[in-house]
């Protein structure tokens, strides 16, 4: 079974309020709704070859505008305001407003939490 698949159970699982078959839900476990949120949220957000340069920039230089960001890589500011969206979504970058511009700064509380959430992932996978 893939995993899509098992967090679509589990989902449909929790809201009947039973558990998958041979899996039982702690309260502090790492469920497979967890997981699908980790999957589709973060992993999504890193999987882009631009998001990962401006992941990389913003970790460099601390806070950019839009602007600045565009000028690093061969698109128009509107695509990296939309890869910037999906970073935002995934809680990956914060933004704070700087004058008449919006300034992004990496959310590295977020990361850290993320990284924690996939390393019981791994470790739930390896027991």
């Amino acid at each position: 079974m893939n995993f899509d698949a098992l967090a679509e159970r589990e989902r449909n699982a929790m809201q009947n309020g039973k558990a998958l078959q041979g899996i039982t839900l702690r309260r502090k476990s790492v469920s497979a709704e967890n997981i699908y949120l980790f999957k589709t949220e973060v992993l999504r957000a890193l999987s882009d070859e631009t998001r990962q340069g401006i992941i990389v920039l913003l970790g460099k230089h601390g806070s950019m505008c839009v602007s600045d960001l565009a000028a690093y890589f061969n698109v128009g500011r509107p695509t990296v305001s939309h890869h910037l969206h999906v970073l935002r979504e995934a809680k990956v970058v914060k933004a704070e407003k700087l004058g008449k511009e919006m300034h992004y700064s990496l959310n590295l509380r977020n990361i850290r939490r993320s990284i924690k959430s996939l390393d019981k992932v791994l470790a739930s996978i390896e027991a």
